[in-house]
């Protein structure tokens, strides 16, 4: 009955043929677009998703950091910037970046200072003088002081440590990231070196930095097959190094060859034992500038071997806080 209905209507069997082949042509065509529109769509928001993923962890400064400065500097610090590259050529009252234009300066300030620690300029500056060490904003004027000592400490750590790690062994070359702002601060302003809670270690464990290390088979850290070493030592020994461990989110075999712990097969732990003494270094020389919080493996490394937030070469800091040519290969 429906198919004499449409015969009927549409003049006869093959126009009903006709009819039918052109609705479903036009449903699969139809359905096609919209797959392929979906489909598209979907691979635009991943792409987009992915883009913004490596945003987060790239940077042509920065291992594994990424800032948006301009989500904290100000537009009044931009222009004040402008106005104090015009009036001055060479930047004013330096205490270690000495050498520096006002423009590689201000390069340096939003992207390492303000970018490792995500503030606007003035929390460390006046913005009616850059170069002004008072002015009617105390706390602003202690963070000045405290930048002057950091960016002393940057210098010391990358100029007469860093530079030392391709001379400790032959086996291993250092990755050439350096020591900046962020690498500590890491997008903090005042960043917390020890977790109240420390998960498998007791909360109040601290590194030994109080005795010098030797590194030596007479060391503190050296207690294996020792019967002169007390079980109170060698508990202390593995939470040293479990400290360690998950600063750089490694096993013990990063460092250690696991048949003979005390021996020094694997090149990693020249470098171990060297950041130990740093540390060491850090805690003698800078205990007030940090708030006399003592340095932690985890204050740099922060879960991984190349800490994140370090400058990944020296080529993008300033000459100031790197090693010097002569002393770049020692």
């Amino acid at each position: 009955m429906i198919g004499r209905f449409f015969e009927n209507l549409l003049g006869g069997r093959q126009n009903v043929f006709w009819f039918v082949f052109l609705i479903v042509t036009a449903v699969l065509a139809g359905s096609s677009f919209w797959v392929i529109n979906f489909i598209a769509n979907v691979d635009e928001d991943d792409s987009e998703m992915m883009a913004e993923e490596m945003m987060d962890g790239l940077s042509p400064i920065y291992v594994d950091y990424f800032s948006e400065v301009d989500e904290y500097i100000s537009p009044e610090a931009y222009l004040a910037m402008a106005a104090y590259d015009q009036q001055f050529d060479e930047v004013q009252n330096v205490e270690v970046l000495e050498g520096l234009s006002s423009q590689e300066m201000i390069g340096y300030m939003i992207n390492h200072v303000s970018g490792g620690l995500q503030v606007n300029c003035d929390y460390c500056h006046s913005l009616q003088n850059f170069a002004a060490d008072e002015w009617e904003d105390e706390e602003a004027m202690a963070n000045k002081a405290s930048a002057r000592i950091h960016l002393q400490l940057v210098q010391d750590l990358n100029r007469e440590w860093l530079s030392e790690l391709a001379s400790l062994t032959d086996q291993k070359q250092p990755s050439g990231s350096q020591i900046t702002c962020a690498t500590c601060h890491y997008g903090v302003a005042q960043p917390q070196v020890w977790p109240e809670d420390q998960v498998g270690l007791p909360d109040d464990f601290r590194l030994p930095l109080e005795d010098f290390y030797s590194l030596t088979e007479e060391d503190l850290l050296n207690v294996n097959a020792r019967e002169d070493i007390s079980l109170d030592a060698v508990q202390y020994n593995q939470q040293v190094m479990y400290h360690m461990n998950s600063a750089m989110n490694v096993g013990c075999t990063h460092c250690h060859n696991s048949r003979y712990f005390p021996s020094w097969e694997v090149p990693a732990k020249y470098y171990a034992g060297h950041m130990l003494l740093m540390s060491q270094f850090i805690w003698a020389e800078y205990a007030e500038s940090m708030g006399n919080q003592q340095p932690s493996c985890t204050m740099c490394h922060n879960g991984a071997v190349i800490p994140g937030g370090s400058a990944v070469s020296v080529d993008v800091m300033p000459a100031p806080l790197v090693p010097v040519p002569q002393e770049a290969g020692r």
